[in-house]
């Protein structure tokens, strides 16, 4: 199965109205915090309700605990299920469908890890609804119809509240590592009129197999979390529409694992299938070799050293994320095996944007920003130099991720966190910059006003990035990155967060003293957060949370 355009659709375009769910679910952690009808928070003033409006008629109950299998919510989105949609529409074709949708069910149950776990969810459903059936083989599908169809549902903070499901027009978009649509969630109290609007001539996707789709099974339920899919590429007349189930900064072995484990099926999209492989899987498991010139190594070239270097900085993020190490041990680890290697690799380094030192720069950044704000009461000068590190790592991945986005669009759902974060960083850093300075002046209207026209004026979307990135880098010079990088032997190798080229052994540092790294770092800032709502802008469209 699968869905195509019905028409020519430009970068950036929504392809059909805010859909509404056929069941949904929270996450335990979340039941006492945020409405379970519509995932909207609750006040935090008492009393306290399950949900912000009386809309939701499903039964409260508290399902068995079949982790790591089943989740909680896996369960209560199955019961939800069976009470929005008919069982005699449901079990027309059951069990390779419910309610249209594509179950899985003999595969998920051919796995004995599985079908345990979900024959205990089906006879807990069963008895919930008091069901005088004599087999479970509803109950099953609408639990393999959850786990097959079910999408992660985030906030305005990117925080994943719970799952829902959702009807053909968005379950049957396939998957892509290299997708061209991307999807957002509104989140709003039944009633709410925040939804956007959009023009008559939507929806702009069919389907060849007019039976099931767009049918009936688009469920009853018309609150929870809507969904809305944009494109972020050009999309032809009958061309395929995808999106994509898993995280996509990672190699090709990672994500065949990852969709094998969640979804049960092999990718064969064109980046899974290309040989030789897609050069962002190039550089996602790619090393560098130091000797005379750096030129990029093949991820198979020295695979145990490698394997070493990444199983050392895995070992020091899980570690730092269950507090078994502080931040600065955790920095100390994982600096050390960026810059120097390991002893029976000395030539050899991770590829800036290798997936593990992705994850290594995010870790790095918030263990200096825990080092700062631990360092605020004491020493305010070593609060200031903590705060600058981390900024830098924070500028680094985003312009790792404009690398990888160069190469692959799909990646600016990532780029647009990575460029949000680091001007955030660089900002909250000039103020610790100004409350650190003596004079503690400075004009709080610096801004590149020639960037902000531009995006005011919904200019072509690739010039835009392109002037943007321009005063990035130019606000990035050699001056400015030396002072980021002050201390940072590790980022202090690279030219700029931009140019990943090394710095030749006798390149001389610039000099910092003649910039006013005030202002400096307070364009960079500015132009990192603007570059960022581009891409948000990209992949959301203007009136996203995100924007603001």
């Amino acid at each position: 199965m699968e869905t195509i355009s019905a028409e020519d659709v430009g970068i950036g375009v929504d392809l059909f109205p805010a859909l509404s769910p056929l069941t949904f679910s929270l996450y335990d952690s979340f039941l006492s915090s945020h409405c379970s009808s519509c995932f909207s928070l609750l006040p935090p003033t008492p009393p306290h309700h399950l949900y912000c409006s009386l809309v939701d008629d499903s039964p409260t109950v508290s399902p068995p605990d079949l982790s790591p299998i089943l989740s909680t919510s896996d369960i209560r989105a199955a019961l939800r299920l069976l009470n929005s949609i008919s069982s005699s529409s449901a079990a027309a074709s059951l069990p390779h469908r419910f309610g249209g949708l594509l179950t899985n069910h003999h595969r998920l149950m051919a796995d004995s890890s599985f079908s345990v776990a979900i024959r205990r969810a089906a006879s807990f459903i069963s008895a919930v609804l008091r069901s005088d059936r004599k087999d479970t083989v509803l109950e099953e599908a609408a639990i393999c119809s959850v786990l097959t169809n079910a999408v992660e549902v985030q906030d305005r903070a990117g925080v994943a509240l719970g799952i829902a499901v959702y009807g053909s027009r968005f379950s049957w978009i396939n998957h892509s590592c290299s997708p061209n649509a991307c999807y957002r969630f509104v989140i709003s109290p039944p009633h709410s009129t925040t939804t956007p609007s959009f023009r008559e001539t939507l929806p702009r996707i069919t389907n060849t197999d007019k039976e099931h789709f767009s049918s009936n099974y688009e469920g009853t339920v018309r609150y929870g979390p809507k969904v809305i899919v944009r494109s972020i590429k050009g999309i032809k007349s009958g061309e395929e529409i995808t999106v994509s189930y898993i995280d996509l900064l990672q190699p090709t072995g990672l994500r065949q694992s990852d969709l094998w484990s969640k979804y049960r099926f092999i990718c064969n999209c064109g980046r899974c299938d290309a040989s030789p492989p897609a050069y962002v899987d190039y550089i996602l498991e790619g090393v560098v070799a130091l000797e005379h010139e750096p030129t990029t190594v093949g991820h198979h070239d020295g695979a145990a050293p490698v394997g070493k270097m990444t199983n050392h900085i895995k070992e020091a993020i899980d570690d730092f994320l269950s507090d078994d190490i502080d931040p600065a041990t955790c920095c100390e680890k994982i600096e050390g095996v960026l810059h120097h290697g390991i002893l029976d690799s000395s030539s050899l380094r991770l590829h800036p944007s290798h997936h593990v030192a992705l994850h290594a720069y995010i870790t790095l950044a918030s263990a200096y920003r825990i080092r700062s704000i631990d360092s605020e009461t004491d020493d305010v000068g070593r609060a200031f130099e903590m705060s600058r590190i981390g900024a830098a790592y924070s500028l680094f991945l985003a312009g790792v991720s404009h690398h990888l986005v160069s190469a692959e669009l799909s990646f600016a759902i990532s780029a647009a966190n990575f460029w949000t974060r680091a001007g955030e960083c660089l900002l909250e850093l000039a103020s610790k910059f100004f409350m650190k300075s003596s004079s503690g002046e400075y004009d709080d209207d610096v801004k590149c006003r020639k960037c902000l026209m531009l995006v005011e004026n919904h200019g072509e979307i690739k010039e835009n990035f392109n002037q943007i990135l321009k005063c990035a880098v130019t606000d990035s010079s050699q001056a400015t990155w030396s002072f980021l990088t002050r201390g940072c032997p590790y980022l202090q190798n690279f030219k700029s967060s931009i140019d990943f080229s090394l710095k030749g052994t006798n390149c001389k540092r610039e000099e910092s003293k003649s910039v006013d790294q005030r202002v400096s770092i307070l364009l960079l800032s500015f132009h990192c957060l603007l570059y960022a709502d581009l891409l948000t802008d990209l992949c959301y469209g203007r009136k996203s949370h995100s924007v603001s």
